[in-house]
């Protein structure tokens, strides 16, 4: 019986825990905090935007307004673009030289097969 007696006690100490942890639990969250007091630079600007959310728009609308100005003043003060100098003409393959993969040249020159041979013999070595 003593057992039971203990156990009852157990479970009504566990209810009773339990119901005043929930009481404690229960919070009214919101603007009952008393707002901070602003001093210096931070009470002009808090004037102005008194919101958390004014004031992260305002920033991100200067930080927008300082991109369009730099871009804009780039725009007006590039200058003109500048004619590049003409290409010197490459050597020609008949000169014996295997020209760069990349160049025009190279589609005439494995043309014949002598320069097909030429070509495996340079990547062989």
């Amino acid at each position: 019986m003593s057992f039971a007696l203990a156990r009852t006690a157990l479970f009504a100490a566990r209810r009773q825990a339990a119901a005043a942890s929930t009481q404690q639990a229960k919070r009214r969250m919101g603007s009952s905090a008393p707002a901070p007091e602003w001093t210096g630079i931070d009470k002009v600007v808090r004037g102005y935007f008194p919101q958390d959310d004014q004031l992260a728009t305002a920033i991100l609308g200067g930080y927008f307004g300082l991109f369009v100005l730099y871009k804009i003043t780039s725009a007006f003060s590039s200058s003109p673009a500048v004619e590049a100098a003409p290409v010197a003409a490459a050597p020609s393959a008949s000169a014996g030289a295997i020209p760069d993969v990349d160049s025009e040249e190279f589609g005439t020159f494995l043309e014949s097969e002598e320069n097909v041979n030429k070509l495996v013999e340079s990547w062989e070595k």
